[in-house]
């Protein structure tokens, strides 16, 4: 259907398909219209657009730290916000929309402004501007620029750009995986967390309650022999090294949409699994995030997992 959609819409004058796309009420549009702008339109411009907003990024993060205007998303000091993340956020809607205005947008800056957000069935980019904010605060280069498409509340096409290593992670369902245009794939040997590398992040919560989930995980863990774990503090680039066979898994509660979506199909497309951290099938708006490089990973993850906490769209 794939290949018989593009060769026919490449037939098509672009300002007809433009129209083939509108979304109805019902989300529905021109299937073979929107699988050729899927496919070729989309995912080129997801790629495009991240290495500009990378190049941003990448400028900002090379002055002094002391040039950044930081400011925090909430009461807890530990959730900031620089104008980087703003800059960048903006360029990646005005960029995408223009290409695509009867899409819809998702981005962390603008959510947080709103104070929350809903995903519908409609097709969604979903954008962190820069993962790792308090990376690049820091200037640790251990961040991120994020697009992904969601349809149907299902991410279908990702785009990691990691602008301190130039490493552009990027996938199209059922297109397979690629870093940098060479094909990748997840660690496929490991078969015991005492082979596996495990990332996970603190976030920015501070209670009893999640301390406690954070500490019991860990120690599980470490009782079942894990080999090692890591905290790189930018959950997208924690996944993408699930992708390419860094690492085995990450698991993070309190992320939103703009931290999986793209990287859930690159980990798929890849070859791996990606759920809630409940075994569950993936929520994108449950905030409790599972990617592993196999279900058989994923299952001694979730045998650790301790005090599963619940989320809002906050």
């Amino acid at each position: 259907l794939l290949a018989e959609s593009r060769s026919m819409a490449a037939t098509v004058p672009r300002e007809t398909l433009k129209k083939a796309l509108t979304v109805g009420e019902e989300g529905d549009f021109f299937p073979f219209a929107f699988l050729f702008e899927l496919s070729f339109r989309a995912n080129h411009s997801a790629e495009q657009v991240a290495r500009e907003a990378g190049k941003l990024v990448r400028q900002a993060f090379a002055q002094p730290r002391s040039s950044s205007t930081i400011s925090d998303k909430s009461v807890a000091s530990v959730d900031l916000v620089t104008e980087t993340d703003k800059a960048s956020e903006d360029l990646i809607k005005k960029r995408l929309m223009e290409e695509f205005p009867t899409f819809e947008f998702m981005g962390e800056e603008e959510s947080s402004a709103a104070g929350g957000y809903v995903l519908t069935g409609a097709p969604t980019w979903i954008c962190d501007p820069v993962d790792g904010t308090t990376n690049f605060v820091h200037r640790i280069p251990d961040i991120s620029v994020s697009i992904g498409l969601s349809i149907g509340k299902e991410p279908v096409l990702g785009v990691v750009y990691d602008p301190c290593h130039d490493e552009l992670f990027a996938a199209l369902k059922g297109e397979g995986a690629t870093l940098n245009g060479q094909p990748i794939s997840v660690d496929k040997t490991a078969q015991e967390l005492a082979q596996c590398i495990v990332c996970t992040n603190i976030g920015y919560r501070r209670e009893k309650a999640w301390r406690n989930h954070l500490t019991e995980t860990v120690d599980a863990l470490l009782q079942q022999g894990l080999r090692g774990l890591r905290m790189c503090g930018a959950a997208c680039n924690s996944i993408t090294s699930v992708a390419c066979g860094r690492t085995n898994a990450f698991y993070e509660s309190g992320p939103h949409p703009w931290d999986i979506c793209a990287g859930a199909v690159i980990v798929r497309e890849a070859g791996g699994v990606v759920l809630d951290m409940s075994g569950e099938v993936l929520d994108m708006c449950s905030r409790r995030y599972l990617v592993a490089s196999s279900d058989a990973i994923a299952s001694k993850i979730m045998a650790s997992i301790k005090h599963l906490p619940a989320y809002g769209n906050t």
